[in-house]
């Protein structure tokens, strides 16, 4: 009604996932304009049988990854809060029992949609030299987001 009554109105909406010719065909066949995606390589391993404990098979691999492989940061994805909060806990606490080695730091950010968002936008800081990120998210990290 809005828009038929104040054809000065101007409406923008964003979406990755609606349906954009239903919603232009409900606004009087408004224009569409499309932005492509970008992809990036994801590189995905299974296990070769299932784990009891999935949450420390989980940080078993993160630590694997970060002493062994080489630079990139670390996308963990996990059920929910509690979870994610133990996990980051933990990965913290192995980390310092790792201090005597001089691993190579690792940031470890949680990703929630409870957590503020202020803490949530610290995924797009890009980790300093020498460092590797690890974020550990429900899957709000899952859809339309680059983690640089």
């Amino acid at each position: 009604d809005c828009c038929r009554r104040r054809p000065d109105f101007k409406l923008i909406v964003t979406s990755a996932t609606l349906d954009a010719e239903k919603f232009s065909n409900y606004f009087f066949n408004s224009h569409i304009f499309t932005i492509p995606g970008r992809t990036f390589p994801v590189e995905i391993l299974y296990t070769k049988e299932p784990e009891a404990d999935y949450v420390e098979a989980s940080l078993i691999t993160v630590l694997q990854i970060h002493l062994c492989e080489p630079p990139g940061d670390i996308l963990l994805f996990l059920t929910g809060q509690e979870e994610i909060d133990t996990a980051c806990q933990t990965l913290h606490e192995r980390m310092q029992k790792l201090e005597s080695t001089n691993p190579p730091p690792l940031i470890i950010l949680p990703v929630y949609s409870a957590l503020p968002s202020e803490m949530q936008t610290m995924i797009f800081d890009p980790a300093p030299p020498g460092c590797r990120k690890c974020v550990v998210a429900t899957n709000i990290a899952e859809a339309s987001l680059t983690i640089d």
